[in-house]
This record gives structure tokens, C-alpha cells and sequence, in this order.
């Protein structure tokens, strides 16, 4: 019986080679063209063992939103004593722009595929949709358990839920052909400050 730590290490693994032949396949063929039985084939496993780890080839566009969670919630965790529920928020929202297009990483690959999925559904993908609610509870529960009911704390589901709605919006739906990935960080800051304008800051 293997480790549990060379387990979850090898699980990692075949879900990065499911990632990365799928992206392969997405670029070059298309997301419709590409098959889940392709998908596997590239990364060397069965289509068995894409479903471990993917419900749909949909999913693997969106893999990455788990792992921006925990920024945010690391985000929270780091504010000084004296931090406001509102401080709460935009730290994290600021955490999950960072993530979601990081200065001086490789440039975001699958993010033209996510955006054309996104115009052709006419609104966010359902596994999309189905993380980022996930995501947004995962930080109410943090900023919640860091300043219980302290003033202001009432107004932090509708705040997030704001930020969060006006940032994604921004990303997956307004991204233009050729966009500098400045001018997308720069698009996502400004949708943060127009969703915060109706609350306000300490």
C-alpha cells in the first residue's frame, strides 16, 4: 500500500497531464472537436481516470478556481488586528485578481477557450458558476470566522458577492482579442472599484 503522501502526489500529477493535453487539444483543435477519450489518450491514462478527476472536459477549464480560494482565505488571514470586514473583502478580491492573471507568469492559455465558451452560453459556464459559489462562501466562512459580528460584518455577503460578480464579469466576458494583460488587470481593478462604490470603506 503507497503512502498516503506518494498517493496525492502521483493524483496530482495525473491531474496536471489531464490539464496540460487537454489545453494541447483545446488550442489546437478546438474545445468542441476535442473529445474527453482524446484528452486521456494524450495524457497517457483511461477515460475511467479523467472522471476521478474531472466531471466534464468543461471542468478542466476551470480547475485552477479552487486553488484561488485558498489566496483569498490566506489573503484574510494576513490583515493586521485592526482590519475592517471591508479590508476583509477587498484583500481578497485583490488576491483573486492576482491569481487569476499573476505579473511575470506564463501568460493564461485557456483564457480566450473559457471567454468563447462564456459568449456562446450567453452568461458563465455552469461548472464556473457552480466554483465561484463555491468560492465565495469559502471566504465568507473566513472573513466571518475573523471578525464575527463586528460592525459592518452584516454587509460583507453583499459586498463580496458585488466584488466578486463585477470582477468575474470582467474577466471572462470583456476580454478582447490582443488585450495587453495589463489592460486586463487594469479592466479587473476597475470593475473591483465600481462594485465597492456602494459600500463603504472605514
Amino acid at each position: 500500500m503507497q503512502p498516503e503522501g506518494l498517493r496525492e502526489r502521483k493524483r496530482q500529477q495525473t491531474r496536471q497531464a489531464l490539464v496540460e493535453a487537454a489545453t494541447t487539444l483545446f488550442l489546437r483543435d478546438g474545445f468542441d472537436a476535442t473529445s474527453v477519450a482524446e484528452i486521456a489518450r494524450l495524457a497517457g491514462v483511461s477515460p475511467r481516470t479523467f472522471f476521478v478527476h474531472f466531471a466534464a472536459k468543461e471542468d478542466v477549464l476551470f480547475h485552477h478556481v479552487e486553488r484561488y480560494a485558498e489566496l483569498a482565505v490566506a489573503a484574510v488571514n494576513a490583515l493586521a488586528d485592526d482590519a475592517t470586514p471591508w479590508q476583509a473583502v477587498h484583500a481578497a478580491m485583490i488576491a483573486l485578481i492576482d491569481a487569476a492573471d499573476p505579473i511575470g507568469d506564463e501568460a493564461d492559455r485557456l483564457a480566450p477557450v473559457r471567454a468563447e465558451l462564456a459568449r456562446r452560453g450567453h452568461g458563465a459556464p455552469a461548472s464556473l458558476a457552480r466554483r465561484l459559489q463555491a468560492l465565495q462562501l469559502t471566504v465568507l466562512e473566513a472573513i466571518r470566522a475573523r471578525f464575527g459580528r463586528a460592525p459592518g460584518a452584516g454587509r460583507v455577503a453583499a459586498h463580496l458577492g458585488a466584488a466578486l460578480g463585477a470582477v468575474t464579469a470582467t474577466a471572462v466576458h470583456d476580454q478582447v482579442p490582443g488585450q495587453s494583460r495589463l489592460a486586463r488587470r487594469r479592466a479587473m481593478h476597475r470593475a473591483l472599484r465600481l462594485a465597492e462604490a456602494g459600500f463603504s470603506a472605514p
